[in-house]
């Protein structure tokens, strides 16, 4: 038992660096399939990647020094199917008619080496019954082909990071395995039948999902961000081969400017929306759009107060504020009146800005300020698959 100690370990403290890793692509998924992310699918699926993550690093852990293997000279690998079964009876002191020996001969390699493979891919038959909704064939064929990932793993000394296998590749393996997995299949309602039924996350998923909330908006937000950021990295490389234009960058630093940020809101959040159905491509991936009232689609003027709000108003007093010492210091008594006026009114604006999105989040409040007074809203695109409705007008 304590050679699995250190691989699981292992697992637990490499685990939750691979599930931060991953939790952004799937969060996107999620929002991407259902619009909405929930624990408990959440719980299963990582549950999933962690109990991967332990069953690989059983087959690879403990690691040996490279020097050392390159000096093995055992088998690296079985071809003789059943060959366990051989084993078994050739080195077993299990004595039928003796029940002192049960024990002892449940507590031999001959015995515990083939148990070990055959329970090691059970969980997996069971998560592909209960989660993915996989036939028994499609578990048997998933086991085989994962054991056969496990028995490759060990034939290729760890993808020839070794000079050779340090372990042995064992054809007996791959049939205990892939025995496992579908023992998994069978015993699945064993395990699962108090928990819910995917058709029961995914019908609370895609109803949750008709919801507009506050983390998806944000999710899509951050999205389009990053895409701009991306994009204005590469077209900035490509532009600072070209030496007049270094020359100009050098003075006016163009993509850090103001005038770029103004620009760059106005094409990607009211151009683009107004040409493609009130979607940005975060808001696309998400799957959510801007409405208006009254409106079958909405309408470049309201994007441009919409976002004209959110965007050039609070930079622009976010700027003032920024520079408002410069003015508050002048000489001039009358500028530095309107400047204290100006940074108050501004600090105001600002202050009432973050404490209206800050009560929306507590308060789950869908609607901000900037969308009612354009007239706009956002709705999911997420369209609730018939069965899924039938069953919500039967309730």
């Amino acid at each position: 038992m304590q050679a699995y100690e250190g691989p699981i370990k292992t697992a637990i403290f490499i685990f939750p660096f691979l599930a931060f890793a991953i939790s952004f692509v799937f969060i996107i998924y999620e929002y991407r399939k259902y619009g909405t992310f929930l624990f408990r699918r959440a719980l299963i699926l990582y549950s999933f990647v962690f109990y991967l993550l332990c069953a690989y690093f059983l087959i690879i852990l403990p690691l040996p020094p490279r020097a050392e293997v390159a000096h093995y000279t055992s088998q690296i690998i079985e071809l003789r199917p059943f060959y366990t079964v051989v084993r078994f009876l050739d080195e077993t002191t299990l004595v039928l008619g003796n029940p002192s020996t049960y024990l002892p001969a449940l507590k031999q390699g001959v015995v515990l080496e083939p148990l070990f493979n055959i329970l090691l891919l059970v969980p997996f038959g069971i998560y592909l019954r209960y989660y993915f909704k996989f036939s028994f064939k499609k578990v048997v064929f998933s086991g085989f082909l994962l054991s056969l990932f496990f028995e490759l793993t060990q034939l290729s000394g760890l993808y020839f990071i070794y000079p050779r296998p340090y372990r042995l590749a064992d054809v007996n393996d791959l049939i205990n395995n892939t025995l496992g997995a579908a023992i998994g299949y069978a015993v699945t309602p064993v395990f699962t039948f108090l928990l819910p039924t995917r058709t029961d996350i995914d019908e609370a998923a895609y109803k949750k999902g008709q919801d507009v909330t506050i983390f998806r908006r944000f999710a899509a937000f951050m999205i389009d961000w990053i895409m701009i950021w991306f994009v204005s990295f590469i077209l900035e490389i490509f532009l600072q081969l070209i030496p007049q234009y270094k020359a100009w960058d050098a003075q006016v630093h163009v993509f850090d400017s103001r005038w770029m940020f103004f620009l760059t809101v106005f094409l990607v959040f009211m151009v683009l929306p107004a040409c493609w159905n009130g979607q940005t491509v975060g808001k696309k991936i998400v799957r959510i759009r801007v409405m208006e009232e009254g409106q079958p689609n909405v309408r470049f003027r309201a994007l441009l107060m919409r976002y004209g709000y959110f965007y050039y108003i609070f930079s622009l007093s976010s700027a003032f504020l920024a520079y408002a010492s410069n003015w508050l210091n002048s000489g001039n008594r009358w500028l530095q009146i309107v400047s204290f006026i100006l940074t108050i009114l501004c600090f105001l604006l600002n202050t009432l800005f973050v404490v209206n999105i800050g009560y929306s989040i507590l308060k789950k409040r869908r609607r901000l300020f900037y969308e009612k007074a354009s007239h706009t809203y956002t709705v999911s695109t997420i369209k609730v698959k018939e069965k899924f409705e039938k069953s919500s007008e039967l309730d």
